[in-house]
């Protein structure tokens, strides 16, 4: 039998769209997550198949517990037509600020510089403001993701600085819900 989690926005593109976690996205998922390039500038080491398993119970556990944080999701990005999983993406809890969220966004390889990052980064800030009513949604980046800091400007998102987080340099963008 599959688990299928049960908490998370639908979400759709055009092209794209979320859905819940199931258990058999597993090898998508450590497909995606134990590619080398996808890690360039996250300096976190690839997953191994033991941490893929361990991220999806985990995203399980967070998607169902009734904490009264409305809004945040994170769920597997599927590409339509073929429904196969090709990232993952979310909003999750920025500070103590119940009305901000950062969001992010996770892409295979095999789909860069397709305007993927770009339709569901819209898709999702559309979702954080006018389902989740979140007030102000954060995205971080490596400075020298050029890629990442373009993403979020065609998506709206200003560049309001640079911060050291994690002994990591990262350029913060945000974007504010219009009044």
């Amino acid at each position: 039998m599959n688990m299928i989690l049960d908490v998370s926005p639908s979400i759709k593109t055009q092209r794209l769209y979320t859905r819940p976690w199931d258990e058999d996205d597993l090898a998508g998922l450590y497909r995606i997550m134990s590619n080398q390039s996808v890690h360039t500038f996250t300096e976190e080491e690839p997953w191994s198949e033991e941490k893929a398993r361990h991220e999806l119970k985990k995203y399980h556990v967070e998607s169902s517990m009734p904490d009264g944080r409305r809004g945040y999701f994170n769920c597997p990005l599927i590409l339509s037509g073929c429904d196969t999983l090709i990232g993952r993406v979310g909003l999750h809890p920025y500070g103590d600020n119940d009305s901000t969220a950062e969001i992010e966004w996770v892409i295979c390889e095999d789909h860069w510089h397709q305007g993927y990052a770009t339709e569901i980064g819209r898709a999702i800030l559309e979702y954080g403001f006018r389902e989740a009513g979140f007030h102000s949604i954060i995205g971080f980046t490596c400075i020298r993701n050029m890629s990442a800091r373009q993403v979020m400007k065609k998506i709206g998102m200003e560049h309001i600085g640079d911060r050291e987080l994690h002994n990591r340099k990262l350029s913060v963008f945000q974007i504010k819900r219009e009044p």
